[in-house]
């Protein structure tokens, strides 16, 4: 079938160029932070899907304008084509045509909506190749990975740990310390393992009591106590430890309800910000990627919810850190707090199966240090934990919070994680601790 006069005469890719950019120009006039908001309560009804925000009024202007030059570019294009016999010609053989009509079909509604949606997508962490996806842990560290993770190099051993190799068989005259924890354990954003608290706690324990310590820091970021668990059956107690040391951060009661698993609607920071080819890492930059996945979590989570009525009373009200230290009797704290403090049973039950000590490191956010008395709960609760099962527990509020008010060196690079100085001090209070189990007073 002939094309129509007037289209033959202007060429069906030089029309198809002017069609697409007249598209984009509607794009970047639609693209607007009244239609946006619009567009998002319609949407927040249409899905159910109440937490949608309307972006940053910034972010959709900057879309906005790139709908503009993508517009302008496509139909500069189509001008040249009218302009330039030679060009004209070329793209009016039967191949060119056909191709550049299929790149066109496909790829417009594609730039279109990675723009319209673009602005929706939350800043993220810059991809890395320091995880691995677990289907039992949900992510774990790369053995033998190296690449930058929040803004330093960052490198791991070859079975898959931060710092030096350690044999799983026993050293004669060392004694051996095991770590489990998060990130603030692991050491994010200190560029050097020797500088994170666990090792510079062994080497204070061997200046101050002469005992030469080994360590084995196998905290990984984003774990919670179900994953430690995992990790000390997996991989703890084949290094046969004479102690075990837990970092516990606040949020290791509340982070493992954004999962999946947990009736969240995340797959986990880290494996949302990981990638293993170049293809991979262009993908998680897709905001339609983003979207599809967000849509995809969120049905697992419904179906999730609906498997577990104690899930869906964690989701009936907000349970973050600033919760459990200012709502502690809030329904589900205290339901939260019955998972947290039965995976930490887990660890207690395997260490005590093994014959060997745990210490329980409460690590605090920076906001506690302002006001211990008042938002010292979680530690509380903790304590109490401790407490009644003889567990040896160490609470470091109070000393950082003295030294905050002593000295303005900063301990903490945001809410929850140590600067170089606060690993520092950590390492001081954690020392002696560390040998009085070794040599009980």
């Amino acid at each position: 079938m002939a094309a129509p006069p007037q289209l033959s005469r202007i060429g069906v890719v030089r029309t198809l160029f002017s069609l697409c950019g007249a598209l984009f120009f509607f794009g970047a006039a639609v693209h607007n932070p009244g239609c946006i908001s619009i567009a998002v309560d319609a949407a927040r009804d249409a899905f159910d899907r109440p937490g949608i925000a309307v972006p940053a009024a910034q972010r959709i202007h900057e879309m906005q304008w790139l709908f503009l030059l993508v517009g302008a570019a496509l139909l500069a294009l189509a001008w040249l084509i009218g302009r330039v016999p030679a060009l004209d010609r070329w793209f009016r053989r039967p191949l060119v045509e056909k191709l550049t009509l299929v790149m066109l079909v496909v790829l417009t509604p594609i730039v279109w909506g990675e723009l319209a949606l673009r602005a929706f997508v939350p800043p993220r962490e810059a991809t890395t190749s320091l995880f691995l996806k677990d289907d039992e842990l949900g992510w774990k560290l790369r053995p033998g990975a190296s690449d930058r993770w929040g803004g330093v190099e960052v490198r791991i051993n070859e079975r898959g740990a931060r710092g030096p190799l350690v044999p799983y068989e026993r050293i004669a005259g060392k004694r051996r310390v095991l770590y489990l924890g998060d990130s603030v354990t692991f050491g994010y954003r200190i560029a050097r393992w020797e500088d994170t608290f666990p090792f510079l706690a062994d080497s204070l324990v061997a200046a101050r009591d002469s005992i030469t310590v080994e360590t084995v820091n196998l905290a990984v970021e984003g774990y919670s106590q179900w994953q430690e668990a995992i990790v000390m059956e997996r991989e703890g107690a084949r290094y046969r430890p004479d102690l075990v040391v837990i970092g516990f951060v606040l949020n290791d009661v509340t982070e493992m309800f954004q999962l999946v698993r947990f009736g969240g609607a995340e797959e986990g920071f880290q494996v949302r910000n990981t990638a293993s080819s170049w293809i991979d890492r262009a993908l998680r930059k897709s905001a339609i990627v983003y979207e599809v996945q967000n849509v995809v979590r969120e049905v697992k989570a419904k179906r999730r919810l609906g498997e577990d009525l104690r899930l869906g009373a964690i989701k009936q009200q907000a349970l973050d850190v600033e919760t459990l230290m200012r709502r502690p009797d809030q329904a589900n704290v205290t339901t939260a707090w019955d998972f947290a403090l039965a995976d930490l049973q887990r660890i207690v039950d395997q260490c005590a199966t093994l014959d060997v000590p745990l210490l329980v490191v409460a690590l605090p956010f920076a906001v506690q240090l302002d006001d211990p008395e008042e938002l010292s709960t979680p530690q509380r609760v903790l304590a109490g934990y401790a407490k009644a099962r003889n567990i040896a527990f160490l609470d470091l509020l109070p000393e950082l919070s003295r030294a905050a008010r002593e000295d303005t060196t900063a301990i903490f690079l945001d809410e929850d994680h140590l600067t170089r100085a606060g690993h520092r001090r950590v390492a001081e209070i954690l020392a002696p601790a560390i040998a009085n189990q070794f040599n009980p007073q």
